[in-house]
Formats: structure tokens, sequence, C-alpha cells
């Protein structure tokens, strides 16, 4: 652990080895700062600002410890933002009142440095002392005999003509940034010297960064925002940044075409390839599954042979008929020998009956053969693993769609929708083909919207002007639909504000 800081003046005096009764005291009263490095000095009012939560209790803190341990009878801190000052705290001056004789002098007097950026003091202690230029303001010299003006101390001598004694002014900054100004007051005759304003920068050289952090966290966010692009910009500005210059300057210009250059505005979602027209082939009548001449993926043409079905009682159902057929023309035959009209007339009906049966069975064979009713690709129904099973009438054999025919499906974003329209074009780009892109037109919108994984989706069917030869029904891509033309920095924009209008008012419920 170090030692402890020190508490008073006699106390940093000790640190550099001299005894505390010899202190320094002037025939006019009241010590004076010692000729010595003021390290331990500054290190205590640095630790009495860092002790303080608030800007104002560190700024009070600051100049009491001035005032009572530095023989002044009155210390004043002043803040500086915007181009004008104002009090902050003084250790024997009521400053709730700026606009009071005593404070009107003593912003005039800090105003008086801060735009000269010197250490100022009146009365002076020679011809020569004018004034100090200020290290913490700039990194020129502190004679001020090395200028080539004189500074002016008019608000100067008019707060000495108020207050008596001497006074003195040190601006408070660095690197060209001006963070406020601190004026001391000390009784009796004896001038501050320059010696003295140079101490007094060393000592504020640790408690004002501390009190400069303090303001920042105290400043309103556009004012911290304000200064910080400032500092980055002029930091930017410096020689060794000319490629970062360069890099920015490109990215400007980039975001100004994007915000400017009206270019082609699209809205996508998912695409699936489909038949433009598609049948479903059902089994004609109960039966079983007797051979399956086609599988899924193959093109066949109309009248090929799909699916045959068993056909072994339906046969045995047609000779049945056909013997009862028989059976009635011959008794028809016998009642016409005999001249008996009414048994004539009831094997006549049941004739009847039995062609009416034949018929049907007749057909019923036709339908065991399922074949193809116009030149297609079977997209589902491969029955080759199921010969032998049996079937009921209506249950689904096979999926034709047309060959040749295409439409394509994209599920389009509820929030996209309102801006689809018929007629408008678009680019279709499939898993199995990604380096090429089929142009679309949009043909028709499904009304209602289904969920698909989470969100809403409409329906948008397009058809394919020109479809080539290797497409198949059931690819999958993704499609974008030509909307307009707009920048891209504002139609990214509206599609986002359109989003957060959505969530909005979802969660509004």
């Amino acid at each position: 652990m170090g030692e402890p800081l020190p508490r008073s003046l006699a106390e940093a005096w000790g640190a550099f080895g001299l005894p505390s009764d010899e202190t320094p005291t002037l025939r006019h009263g009241g010590p004076v700062l010692p000729r010595l490095e003021p390290a331990p000095a500054a290190f205590a009012l640095y630790a009495k600002v860092l002790s303080a939560t608030t800007l104002a209790g560190a700024a009070h803190g600051l100049v009491a410890m001035l005032a009572a341990d530095f023989g002044f009878a009155r210390a004043t801190l002043g803040l500086h933002e915007e181009g004008r000052t104002r009090l902050l705290a003084s250790s024997g001056a009521d400053i709730n009142n700026p606009q009071g004789e005593l404070p009107q002098r003593l912003l005039g007097a800090m105003d008086e440095a801060i735009e000269q950026a010197f250490s100022l003091a009146w009365p002076v202690a020679d011809h020569r002392s004018l004034g100090a230029r200020s290290d913490a303001v700039a990194d020129a010299p502190a004679d001020a005999s090395d200028t080539a003006t004189d500074p002016i101390r008019i608000e100067h001598r008019m707060l000495q003509a108020l207050v008596g004694g001497a006074v003195a002014s040190v601006p408070l900054g660095r690197g060209g940034e001006t963070f406020g100004a601190l004026c001391v007051e000390r009784d009796g005759t004896l001038p501050i010297d320059r010696a003295e304003l140079a101490r007094l920068e060393q000592l504020m050289a640790l408690a004002v960064p501390a009190l400069r952090w303090m303001q920042h966290g105290t400043e309103p966010w556009h004012r911290r925002m304000r200064r910080e692009l400032a500092q980055a910009w002029a930091a930017l500005r410096q020689p060794d940044k000319r490629g970062k210059r360069r890099l920015l300057a490109a990215l400007a210009l980039a975001l100004a075409v994007l915000a400017v250059a009206p270019l082609e505005q699209a809205v996508g979602g998912r695409a699936r390839v489909e038949g433009a027209e598609q049948r479903v082939l059902a089994a004609p009548a109960d039966g079983f599954v007797k051979a399956a001449h086609v599988r899924p993926g193959d093109r066949v043409k109309a009248g090929d042979a799909l699916v045959d079905l068993v056909e072994g009682d339906l046969r045995l159902e047609r000779e049945r008929w056909t013997s009862q057929l028989a059976q009635h023309e011959n008794a028809y035959a016998a009642a016409m020998g005999r001249s008996d009209r009414a048994t004539a007339a009831t094997s006549l009906s049941r004739i009847s009956e039995a062609q009416s049966q034949l018929a049907l069975v007749d057909e019923q064979l036709l339908r065991g053969r399922v074949t193809a009713p116009f030149d297609a690709v079977v997209i589902q129904g491969d029955l080759s693993q199921a010969i032998g099973t049996p079937v009921r009438q209506g249950d689904t054999l096979i999926t034709l769609a047309a060959s040749g025919r295409y439409r394509v499906i994209v599920d389009v974003d509820e929030t996209d929708i309102g801006r689809v329209q018929v007629g408008q074009g678009g680019q279709v780009s499939l898993s199995s083909l990604p380096w090429g892109g089929e142009t679309i037109v949009v043909e028709r919108i499904a009304p209602l919207a289904k969920a698909v994984e989470g969100r809403n989706v409409f329906e948008v069917e397009a058809s394919l002007p020109a479809p080539p030869a290797d497409l198949r029904p059931g690819l999958l891509g993704r499609a974008e639909l030509v909307i307009g033309r707009s920048p891209p920095l504002w139609a990214w924009a509206g599609h986002a504000l359109d989003r957060l209008r959505v969530a909005w008012w979802s969660w509004l419920g």
C-alpha cells in the first residue's frame, strides 16, 4: 500500500522533506504556494474530486480545498459549454444569482482567460509578468514575453477593483478543448506571479480530467453524441487516416447510390412447380391389383396402359349372365310357339335384364385396365410393390400431370402480398437448376392465406411462358416477383417498417 495522500499544504511540503515549521509566509500575511513540484498536492486534489459522486459535489470540494489549504480568500470554478461559461462552484460567493455584480465579474475574468488561452493575473508581479500561456489549453511556452501581443486584462482589473487584493484566472482544458476556468482571489497586496500560475496549472493537471469525465457523464445524450461525432471527425482528418477516409468515401458513395438509383424491387418466396392440368385416376371397382406398367416420373401417351386389375370374378359374372340370357331367349321362343303371350312378355323382360347386366360387366371389364387420358407425366402412385393388394372402388391409384404445361406456385408473405398484382413478371430459380432462371407471369392470387412454418403466406399462381424440356412437376426453388422500381435503400426501409407495423398490430392483439 502507498502512503496516504496529504491532507494539507504542510503535509505536501513534508512529502518533499521540508519540516512543517518552515512553511514560508508573506509579510502581508497568509501562506503562498511553495516553490516545489506540487505532485503530492495535485494527488490530494485528485482524491478530493474522486471522492465525490456528482460534478457539483466534486467542484465544491475542489474549490473548498483550494481556499482552505492553499491560502486563497476565494476560489471559483466555472464550466465552459457551447461557447458560454457558467459558474459551477465557489468557496465564498453566492453564485445562485448569476446576474449579481460579483458573479458577472467572475464570469468576465474567466471568459477573458479562456478566450486568450492565457493564465492571467492582476496586479502583475513585474513588467515582464503580463500573463502565462496556459499549457492546459495549448502547448505554447508559458512566458508571455515569447508572444507577439500582450494579453488583455480588462475584466481582471474590474474584478480586482471590486474584491481587492490579487486575482488570477487559469483556463482549464487540454488539446485545444476548453473545459472551464479557475478563478482565485487572495487578500493582501502581493500579486500572484507567473510561477504561482504555473503551479496552479500543475495542481489542476489531475483534477481537470476527472471533472471533465464527470461533466461528460451529466451531459444529455444528444450533446454527447454531437461531441463524439466532432471528435471522430477531427481524428479522421489526421494525415495518417487517409486510407480510412477513402474507405468511408467509398461507403458514402455506395450508400448514395442505394438511396438514389432506382432499381427493380422484387418480393419473393418459396416456389414449387406443378402441372397446369392434373388428373387423379381411381379404382373403377372393387378388385385386386394385377399389374403396374408405370412408376412416378414416367412419361406416358394418351391411351397407354397404366394399371391392370384382376378380372377373374368379372369374367365369371359375365358367363353367368350370358347363360341366363340364353335361357331367357329359349323360354321366349317356346312361349311364342305356344302363343303364350303372358309367358313371352315375362321372358322378354328377363332377356332385357340379362342384356343390361352383361353390358355392365363388359364395361367393368374394360375399366379393369386403367389407361392414360392424355399425354402426361406420372407424379404419384407407385403400385409396383402392391401387386395383388385389394383396392376398393374410388381408391386413388395414379396421379398424372399434363406434359409440357406447368404452373409455379409462389408462397408470398402476408406483408408483401398487397404489392403483388396479376400480370407482373418475375423469375424462378429451382434447386435442381440453380444456375438458370425461368421467366414467370402472375396469373392468379389465392384470396385465402395459409400457415407455413409459423407465418401466414398467400399462394400466387404463375405461368411459365417457355418451360424447359427437363422441367418436372414437384421441383422446388425460390421465385422473385418484380413489383416496381425504387431505390434499394428506401425499399428495404419500407419492408422493415411493414414488418414492424405487423408485429406491432400482433402485439396489440
